[in-house]
């Protein structure tokens, strides 16, 4: 599975000025400079410029060099996100029912040929229904949205090209817990759903197990896993949500770092002991921080590529360009967390070339 392509070339600067960001002076409102390649950005983290290096791509679109930089974007408006940052997403997030037969759907499908990979959580709820009512994992287990879910599996294997679907994302999140079934109704119904996509001959869509990761959710990860056959990336988010009005006992600021810890190194060190692989890749299915002050929140995004250096098994970051109820994620409406969501953006680490891409693609035709 892990089959590699690997290249090698130098890469190419472009011309542009860091204003130096130190802790004794705010932000300024220069321009960020424009450098693809990262080699100024490099510069001002303090890493080694990007002049030559060798990637490979998985058939499961795992980079060895690297990792893809994506988003859940605001009001299903990537364009307005990648014009305002300068730099377009590898891997975008949708969010569709279970009952909706049409996926990939008008949007998925616009983003497949623009370029993107396509990142779709079918959620355990009637998208067709007014309010989007819960559907239980009996439900889904005795057949009933069976139909649905195979002309999902037959239209994304027509497109020929890689495409990540979870099931039912944040089993593990307290609203959802227990809610719509057990554990093992879940597990069975997550399998359900593989099976049926594989019997449609889906063999381009990669598996995305995701869970909130939160400290006091790690427990539960064991009864929710479905199985190494049945997952292919292992997904959890890092927020900080200070202030938010959703928790009203959040204390502090946790960095990306300190969000991003816990669920981290209980997969490496425990995730073994209950069947679940460590070395499979990871992805942030969901990050963010609320508004912490301007100096603050540019650091807590310029600060995540050289994070994501020292947690290698971390291979794909999207980003949460939301808000819900108070808690404020949105890259637009915050300068500062554009600002260093741009900065973020232009790192080598998370700015893969196109040939890589090019090298995905190929990667996934060879299966």
């Amino acid at each position: 599975m892990l089959t590699a392509l690997t290249l090698a070339g130098p890469g190419s600067t472009a011309e542009g000025r860091v204003e130096p960001l130190d802790d004794h002076s705010p932000p300024t409102d220069h321009p960020l400079p424009v450098d693809r390649t990262g080699a100024h950005t490099a510069a001002l983290l303090g890493l080694p410029a990007p002049a030559e290096f060798e990637c490979g791509v998985s058939e499961i679109l795992e980079p060895s060099c690297g990792v893809w930089w994506g988003a859940s974007p605001y009001g299903d408006r990537i364009d307005s996100l990648e014009s305002a940052v300068d730099r377009d997403m590898d891997l975008v997030y949708t969010w569709r029912g279970i009952d909706q037969a049409d996926v990939p759907g008008e949007r998925e499908r616009r983003m497949i040929a623009e370029g993107r990979f396509v990142h779709t959580n079918i959620e355990a709820r009637r998208f067709e229904r007014s309010g989007h009512p819960d559907i239980a994992y009996e439900d889904i287990l005795d057949g009933g949205f069976d139909s649905s879910l195979r002309s999902q599996a037959r239209t994304i294997a027509e497109f020929d090209v890689p495409y990540f679907v979870t099931f039912d994302h944040e089993a593990d999140a307290n609203k959802r817990y227990r809610k719509r079934g057990t554990p093992d109704e879940f597990v069975r119904s997550w399998r359900h759903v593989v099976d049926l996509y594989r019997e449609e001959g889906a063999d381009n869509v990669i598996w995305v197990w995701n869970v909130t990761g939160w400290r006091d959710n790690l427990d539960r990860l064991p009864g929710l896993w479905p199985g190494n056959d049945y997952v292919d990336w292992i997904s959890f988010e890092a927020y900080n949500m200070t202030g938010c009005d959703l928790m009203p006992h959040w204390d502090g600021v946790h960095s990306f770092e300190d969000a991003l810890r816990p669920a981290y190194e209980w997969i490496q060190e425990q995730g073994p002991e209950h069947g679940i692989d460590p070395g499979k890749p990871i992805m942030i299915g969901e990050m963010g921080t609320t508004d912490i002050g301007p100096r603050e929140t540019l650091r807590w995004y310029a600060d995540i590529p050289d994070v994501l250096r020292r947690y290698e098994r971390v291979r794909a970051v999207k980003v949460w360009d939301n808000r819900v109820s108070g808690c404020d994620f949105r890259i637009n409406a915050n300068e500062y967390a554009r600002r260093g969501f741009e900065l973020a953006g232009r790192d080598p680490y998370v700015n893969l070339p196109d040939r890589v891409r090019r090298m995905a693609a190929y990667a996934q035709s060879r299966d």
